[in-house]
């Protein structure tokens, strides 16, 4: 036990031997790591609380070490009002409420510490952490120095301010005062969490006037960071978030066979974390079976070979074999899109083999675990990759096949179920759903709900979504007929995120400098206009804490999708609705938060669209917007040329046939970009890239114009990766605030492909 637990206990048994004894053994039992034990010795202090102050004070600690955050408040309010001018009582109830997640009485407490005594490095520190849970970063980074004025070694300070100056894109002094938290205290895993944050940062952000970090710098960073964040995953691998910041710090790396038995053993963890998204862990996968020397060979006959016919399968089958020998690509490949060409053509080779052999009546040479791992992922895909003449009459035999066959009876009939999954969804064939019910029995249940069970939800969620407009107009039937066929994005598993927090304290965290006053900070009324799938609006009703979210989107098999994985998930803060985004104006409801993103660009009037979302955002309230950038759509440009000079159809083989010719255009650099695209490896994604019905982009000029009639106030981008943030302070060091939008687009200007994926940008209405 700690000096300080020691002193508590002991502060304790001078008041009462008994509740003394309690509360040591409880802190004993808490450190040992037996929460059963100290929760036992809490309850029995709550069965008969003390009534003196110490004694209600180190009950209210122990309360607060083991999770009874509502407890430790009751017991330190009957501390406090027995003695109120205890510093140290206020700074532990302050505590309580951060983590009741109640800031502005934690604030208010922990000023009353600071009140009653000034000199408690405690309050500073613990004020510091509730202003920067706020996004108050700048008055944070001032009460941790305060608190640090008072005690130089103080590892809780340290933290706090490392974590502000890393948010202030200060890195390297981040960086120095959390290492020297844990060097202080080598336990303190939040200490190098967010040192694996700062380091990870840092490596895809050169702090400004730094030239650009040289790469082995930045690769130095990126291995630190992933070195921290796999620490504090073996102090505490309970918390969510670490797995997370696992997977950001990991996603960019390259990885050689064999992988050390300990990070293999994180990655596969991830790879089944609620709080990962495996799309993350692609890269670092790919990489890993690529180093394979089978692997190469397998691509070096692969290339060499202008069709899968000039290719021998007996001389090749047990490369494939070894190819998805790795363990974690085929977990991997269950849960995703794959954006990865060497693996189309290999998963096409592979499935287009096992269909001779299945037809030829002979044993496939693959396993039916991999055929399986191959359907989901062709699944995922929406069928996108290549088919043969032969293939598609091949798998019509097959189909007749399985309808003379009817329920599976022998393991020989998965491996035909297997594969016609890898060419056509399973909710296809007739009786699907008495074929499901056989399949589950086998090692086909992972294929019969995915390919069955939920598309057929699907179907009879349909029914149960209401309609809130109309939809009305040529294009907006247009887009919606599209959506209609291919719902989008495609996705199966997300990152969730086990962190809310208020509106303001969000913004705040991604726009320390700007004026938030308006915002709101409590519970928040979110309109998610043009939801698709339903990814967005799960991801915004987790990141605001106490919010409730309209979603609304004008597809219904989209709609239904998302109802469907929200169920899912279990989140409860969601409301589905179909409706056409330039019909919501007549909606009574005004909302504090409105977000909008790869919507107005589909519209036939996007500026009229957004006039509509103004019209009921209220005065305060903050506005995401998505939007298309001209500049950086000229490989899309460039492929919608290349759709209309060949007359590729918007169909299923219209999307092969173009994907195809995609591929053989490798000395077509703006084309190539298309193969480096998530949305270019699925059927609903290259839809949605090349092959839109509707679409309009936009320069920044544009939008600071569309901004000032609108009278919304432009407060910053959210990026997905920040290292253009740093290389835009670096070109630009008086906007502090990084909103000058003359400034971003001589930035853009220069770097075209800044807001590949959209301008992403948030926006203020005024009070």
């Amino acid at each position: 036990m700690g000096e300080k637990k020691r002193r508590l206990a002991a502060r304790a048994a001078g008041q009462s031997p008994h509740f003394g004894e309690l509360i040591a053994q409880g802190l004993r039992a808490r450190e040992a790591g037996d929460l059963e034990g100290a929760d036992r010795a809490f309850s029995a202090l709550l069965s008969r609380p003390p009534v003196e102050p110490d004694a209600l004070n180190a009950s209210g600690v122990l309360g607060l070490r083991i999770g009874r955050h509502a407890d430790a408040e009751k017991l330190l309010l009957a501390a406090i009002a027995r003695t109120p001018d205890e510093a140290a009582y206020h700074v532990n109830l302050g505590i309580a409420y951060r983590r009741l997640g109640k800031p502005a009485l934690a604030v208010e407490q922990l000023q009353s510490a600071l009140n009653l005594d000034p000199g408690v490095a405690e309050a500073h520190a613990n004020l510091g952490n509730v202003l920067l849970d706020m996004g108050q970063v700048l008055a944070a980074l001032a009460s941790f120095e305060r608190a640090l004025a008072i005690r130089r070694d103080y590892a809780d300070a340290l933290n706090g301010l490392g974590s502000a100056q890393r948010s202030l894109g200060r890195f390297a002094s981040a960086c120095e005062n959390l290492e020297r938290a844990v060097a202080i205290d080598p336990s303190f895993h939040e200490a190098y969490s967010n040192l694996a944050v700062a380091r990870t940062a840092w490596a895809v952000q050169p702090e400004p006037s730094s030239d650009s970090a040289p790469v082995p710098v930045a690769d130095q960073n990126a291995k630190l960071g992933l070195e921290a964040i796999s620490t504090a995953l073996r102090l505490c691998p309970e918390n969510p978030v670490y797995w997370a910041q696992f997977a950001d710090g990991i996603k960019h790396f390259d990885l050689e066979y064999p992988v050390g038995g300990s990070l293999r053993e994180l990655l596969s963890r991830a790879l089944d974390h609620p709080a990962v998204n495996p799309a993350s862990l692609a890269r670092p996968v790919s990489s890993l079976v690529s180093s394979h020397t089978s692997v190469a060979e397998l691509r070096r006959q692969l290339s060499a070979a202008r069709t899968f016919e000039a290719v021998e399968w007996p001389a090749v089958k047990q490369l494939v074999a070894d190819f998805f020998g790795e363990a974690l690509l085929l977990r991997l490949l269950e849960d995703v899109v794959y954006p990865n060409a060497l693996l189309e053509r290999v998963v096409t080779f592979a499935r287009r083999a096992t269909l001779r052999e299945i037809l030829d009546r002979q044993s496939p040479s693959l396993p039916l675990a991999v055929l399986v791992t191959i359907a989901h992922q062709c699944f995922n895909a929406e069928y996108v990759y290549d088919e043969s003449a032969e293939e598609v009459s091949g798998v019509e035999r097959l189909s007749d096949e399985l309808l003379r066959l009817g329920n599976p009876e022998n393991r020989a009939a998965l491996h035909w179920y297997a594969i016609y999954a890898s060419y056509r969804p399973l909710h296809s064939l007739a009786q699907a759903e008495q074929i499901a019910g056989e399949l589950e029995k086998t090692p086909l249940r992972s294929l019969a709900v995915r390919q069955i069970r939920e598309p057929l939800e699907e179907r009879r969620l349909r029914a149960e979504i209401p309609a809130l407009t109309g939809v009305a107009g040529e294009v907006s039937r247009a887009v919606q007929t599209q959506y209609e066929s291919n719902p989008y994005p495609r996705w199966v598993r997300a990152q969730r995120n086990f962190v809310p927090n208020s509106v303001r304290a969000v913004l705040g965290g991604l726009f320390p400098l700007a004026d938030l006053g308006g915002v709101v900070d409590g519970p928040a009324r979110v309109l998610v206009a043009g939801c698709g799938s339903g990814q967005h609006p799960i991801d915004t009703a987790q990141r605001f804490r106490d919010s409730s979210v309209l979603a609304v989107d004008l597809s219904l098999a989209s709609l239904a999708y998302a109802v469907r994985k929200t169920r899912e998930l279990g989140v409860k803060s969601i409301e589905y609705r179909q409706a056409d985004l330039l019909a919501l104006g007549s909606l009574p409801e005004r909302f504090d938060v409105i977000e909008c993103s790869g919507v107005l660009h589909h519209l036939e009037d996007p500026a009229a669209g957004w006039q509509v979302l103004c019209s009921l955002l209220r005065p305060g309230g903050a506005m995401r917007i998505g939007l298309y950038s001209e500049l950086a759509r000229a490989h899309v440009l460039r492929a919608r040329q290349f759709i209309a000079e060949h007359g590729f159809e918007a169909t299923p083989e219209g999307i092969r046939e173009c994907r195809a010719a995609v591929f053989a255009r490798a000395d077509d650099e703006l084309l190539a970009k298309l193969t480096r695209r998530q949305d270019f490896y699925s059927m609903s994604g290259c839809r949605d890239l090349i092959f839109h019905v509707q679409e309009q982009r936009f320069t920044l000029p544009q939008i600071a114009a569309m901004l000032e009639r609108l009278k919304l106030k432009f407060i910053g981008f959210e990026l997905p990766e920040g290292g253009s943030f740093a290389r835009y302070r670096d070109q630009f060091p008086d906007d502090a605030a990084l909103c000058h939008l003359e400034n971003w687009h001589r930035f853009e200007t220069a770097s075209p492909d800044t807001f590949q994926r959209m301008y992403q940008f948030w926006t203020l209405k005024p009070v």
